[in-house]
């Protein structure tokens, strides 16, 4: 079953915390974070711990995200991604030396973030794309994992609203400059697993009965 990131918090509340066998995974676009036990969703919405200058500091700050025709040259476009991969892994870093349970979450998105720059650099530095398609690709593998951190409950309102609206012309500049396709775009959602503890029944063994010796 699936279920969109504003809908996942009235599910959940739904759900009886004593009632074992639900799980989720956190799909956003081509990166999945899997295994999400119910505490940990429920743990996830009032998070005191979460960093709410996340979220600028890997989109709102970040231009090579949302700018529209400013990085028509690989060369001018790399210093961009570069920057971007460094911060998400100064960050994965951070968050795998603290024992705060829901930064395991954040460390895989943001792991899936390097990889889209990481592909993106590779993609700039060969050449064998446009810069156009290869910011197109790179932002169409961003923007489920950007807009997961965007609807994070615990954000500022303030950040929140600037992020939707920079992301909403990002959307538009993607699809008239970029190559994009608006099918291409998808939701990040969660997808909500039940695994009913089966009760295991000993079967009964019945005596048998030796045979009469003749």
């Amino acid at each position: 079953m699936k279920i969109s990131l504003s809908e996942i918090w009235n599910f959940s509340d739904l759900i009886d915390s004593s009632e074992k066998g639900w799980s989720y995974n956190l799909v956003a676009g081509d990166f999945v974070v899997r295994d999400i036990s119910h505490d940990m969703l429920v743990e996830l919405k009032s998070d005191e711990s979460y960093d709410t200058e996340l979220l600028p500091s890997i989109f709102t700050f970040r231009e090579i995200l949302w700018q529209p025709d400013v990085f028509t040259e690989s060369v001018s476009s790399l210093p961009g991604v570069r920057i971007l991969k460094a911060h998400c892994e100064e960050t994965i870093g951070a968050y795998e030396e603290s024992e705060v349970n829901t930064f395991a979450i954040y460390s895989q998105l943001l792991q899936g973030l390097a990889q889209s720059c990481e592909k993106a650099i590779t993609s700039l530095e060969e050449g064998k794309l446009s810069v156009n398609k290869t910011l197109g690709i790179f932002r169409t593998e961003a923007f489920p994992i950007i807009k997961f951190f965007i609807f994070h409950p615990q954000n500022r309102l303030d950040y929140y609203r600037d992020a939707v609206n920079r992301l909403n012309y990002a959307v538009k500049v993607m699809l008239t400059q970029f190559n994009g396709k608006y099918t291409e775009l998808t939701d990040p959602f969660w997808e909500v697993i039940y695994q009913q503890r089966k009760k295991v029944e000993k079967a009964e063994t019945k005596p048998t009965k030796e045979k009469e010796k003749s």
